[in-house]
């Protein structure tokens, strides 16, 4: 078994991203989102883009970004709701760059950039927060997170058919490549025990998508926002690798993530808390 301790996080440590092709990733997604509501529960539609719209109003204020320098052409034919001349897919764009940190009132350059690691979870997570909050907002939040969740499933369905699954990877490569971005990017403080090259438990002490959902104070839509993702079925469908967690920060001082090839291991059990609450501290 190898232990490791890694104190990595760092709001401020710079990352090279194309902020045009993050925008246009969040115009998609909530694309997404409207085309299932539609599908799943139509008459709720309006109320939902009223609301989102409502909160990105307060969020984005006064900022304004030249947008008319922003294209949609390449994700054009796939959007069924926003078109660039709606307020909706203004806000997007305007929100995601105020979060961006791009100067008010320039242009957004579709070349990569520099932005801190905390700046880049404001915007991407941020707007996811704010995307599951509008479903709160007119459904209250049980019967909100539960469409939420019916949505983010067939989302991931949607993702996963375009998917290439690498057979040949494994779950020790696959710690040694996100332990040297999780430590380039400042994402967080993390210790890990590698029992195999298919099995691997992490504990999150600190964790740059909590950091930039916490003040908030709304740990449960916070969650479901960001982290959620990795907890719902269909995550782990058609994958060779699995995640399980116990808990995550948003409500804990910790979260615990377990990965595993089920190749090799079938249905391991989940180490508890208490053993991943002092995994390092010996």
């Amino acid at each position: 078994m190898e232990e490791k301790y890694y104190k990595c996080y760092n709001a401020d440590a710079i990352m090279e991203l194309n902020p045009a092709d993050k925008i246009r990733d969040a115009i998609k997604r909530t694309d997404d989102i409207i085309k299932y509501i539609v599908k799943l529960r139509n008459g709720v539609t309006p109320e939902y883009v009223e609301a989102l719209i409502k909160r990105l109003l307060i969020e984005v204020n006064d900022y304004n970004i030249d947008t008319k320098s922003f294209s949609l052409k390449t994700i054009e034919k796939d959007l069924t709701h926003l078109k660039h001349d709606e307020l909706l897919t203004n806000l997007v764009i305007r929100f995601m760059a105020k979060k961006f940190a791009i100067p008010k009132d320039t242009k957004i350059k579709s070349k990569t950039i520099e932005i801190t690691n905390l700046n880049r979870a404001y915007a991407m997570e941020g707007f996811s927060y704010f995307r599951v909050k509008a479903f709160e907002d007119i459904l209250g939040k049980e019967e909100g997170i539960k469409l939420y969740s019916k949505i983010l499933g067939l989302i991931v369905k949607e993702m996963k058919s375009t998917q290439k699954i690498n057979e040949k990877d494994t779950v020790k490569s696959r710690n040694e490549r996100a332990v040297k971005r999780w430590c380039e990017e400042g994402v967080g403080d993390f210790t890990f025990i590698l029992y195999d090259e298919n099995k691997v438990i992490y504990r999150f002490d600190r964790c740059v998508t909590h950091e930039a959902l916490k003040h908030h104070n709304d740990p449960d839509i916070a969650y479901i926002a960001s982290c959620f993702i990795g907890d719902i079925e269909e995550w782990n469908e058609g994958e060779y690798i699995h995640l399980r967690r116990t808990q995550t920060l948003h409500h804990a001082d910790f979260c615990d993530e377990l990965y595993w090839d089920t190749r090799v291991h079938d249905k391991p059990e989940q180490p508890s808390l208490e053993f991943a609450r002092n995994i390092g501290k010996s």
